[in-house]
């Protein structure tokens, strides 16, 4: 048994049933259990132990991990008991001709269900024996709204002009990127009022990070330093309501960002050949295929008032997301991509997909848990050292093409009529 194995057990240290008992008796605060021991895995240890004793059970596997809590704990948790596992799987290794991933790439899904990964195994499969994908990046920038109080909404067509102008432009600019950090720069900044209440949204880039907080403490200070700058130059009356308001917009649906993008916007298309489509999906043609998804993902979605329209996007990133160490709240705004579908004039099916908000990061934050570094560096994408957030765009890119290879097999699955027979046997040649 490895160092951390060991030292996320419950067994063997002194003084860790008093520990337990004084938690049970409400002596002790979860919170404060690491003011008792040395480090967080045996904190680890005691506060799973005082769950097991609530409940009555013994835990074999929530403490048996590879994972060093004492090196998680602050920065990216707190409150640990242990490790929940999942099984990694992979559906192969998809090529991608994009901007920023260029190459042959390894998908790997932290999700236990098989349907999905075999699923994409089969999308890839004809993906790759059509060349593979083309993605480009559209836009990059993680967004923040700081919202603020004016006297009315004289005031607030005022300071929309001010931030609108050149002199508040250059202002909002240069106290952006003094705040944003060295790997950090302003992309663009716009207002919104209803009222007296003003919102003004910041974009920013922050290298491999995902970059939230980041782009949150710049905009914060920056509206601060402009309330502050505008009140002594023009007698303004401005107050800071909330450093979010809700116009950024963050793990919530919304047009903004359907529209605007958050996070790296990518598309991906592929010409697939008809003789491969009949080949690959049991003798379908294109204009099935593509009659399908226009009934199903466009003309389905909107009776259903979705916001993009796809077939299972959620699916593919929560598989991604798990196992490369994003943010999983962010499938929410993820999934608002579009797929799309057509004949073209040579008879073959062009798939091409929008995803608007592909919120990722290849260092930083969870992906340093040694799980998820890992998976990045199988991917070659971790992103120690990337200063320029190249291999953040890489994976945004990797991501989008994944997801088009789980689109392009339900929909011909569905156009097959297989669905229900395909969770009992799948093709994935």
């Amino acid at each position: 048994m490895s160092n951390a194995k060991s030292k996320g057990r419950s067994e063997g240290f002194p003084g860790m049933n008093a520990l337990v008992e004084k938690l049970v008796n409400g002596e002790l605060k979860l919170r404060d259990v690491e003011s008792y021991v040395d480090g967080s895995n045996k904190a680890a240890a005691v506060r799973r132990t005082y769950f097991e004793t609530k409940a009555g059970i013994s835990t074999e596997h929530i403490g048996q991990h590879s994972i060093d809590l004492d090196v998680s704990h602050g920065a990216r948790t707190s409150n640990e008991i242990g490790v929940i596992q999942t099984i990694i799987t992979s559906p192969g290794e998809l090529v991608v001709n994009g901007n920023f991933a260029s190459g042959t790439y390894p998908i790997f899904i932290a999700k236990e269900e098989g349907m999905l990964t075999e699923g994409i195994a089969r999308g890839i499969g004809v993906l790759n024996a059509a060349g593979g994908v083309t993605t480009r990046v559209e836009k990059d920038g993680m967004a923040r709204d700081i919202m603020v109080t004016t006297g009315g909404i004289i005031e607030s067509q005022v300071l929309a002009d001010w931030i609108k102008s050149p002199k508040g432009m250059a202002f909002l600019k240069e106290e952006f990127n003094k705040h944003v950090g060295a790997h950090g720069e302003f992309v663009s900044v716009e207002s919104t009022y209803v009222g007296m209440d003003f919102h003004i949204r910041f974009v920013g880039t922050t290298g491999a990070a995902n970059g939230m907080n980041k782009v949150t403490i710049a905009s914060s200070k920056t509206v601060k330093a402009m309330i502050e700058h505008l009140i002594e130059t023009s007698g303004m009356r401005i107050d800071l309501a909330s450093e979010s308001g809700n116009m950024c917009t963050d793990k919530k649906p919304s047009q903004i960002n359907s529209i605007n993008g958050r996070g790296v916007s990518v598309n991906a298309e592929i010409i697939i050949p008809k003789e491969i489509v009949a080949e690959k999906f049991g003798g379908l043609t294109p204009q099935d295929i593509a009659d399908l998804n226009t009934r199903k993902n466009l003309v389905g979605s909107n009776l259903a008032g979705s916001i993009g329209g796809n077939a299972h996007m959620a699916n593919i990133l929560s598989g991604i997301y798990a196992a490369t160490g994003q943010d999983m709240a962010h499938v929410v705004s993820g999934a608002q991509g579009l797929t799309y579908m057509k004949v073209d004039k040579n008879g073959d099916l062009y798939v091409t997909l929008r995803m608007p908000t592909i919120e990722v990061a290849t260092y930083g934050g969870a992906t340093k848990n040694e799980s998820c570094r890992e998976v990045l560096k199988l991917m070659g994408l971790y992103g120690e050292g990337d200063d320029e957030g190249n291999t953040r765009r890489a994976l945004a890119e990797v991501v989008a093409a994944a997801c088009l290879a789980g689109e392009l097999n339900l929909i011909a699955v569905q156009a097959q009529k297989e669905l229900a027979l395909s969770h009992a046997s799948l093709r994935r040649d």
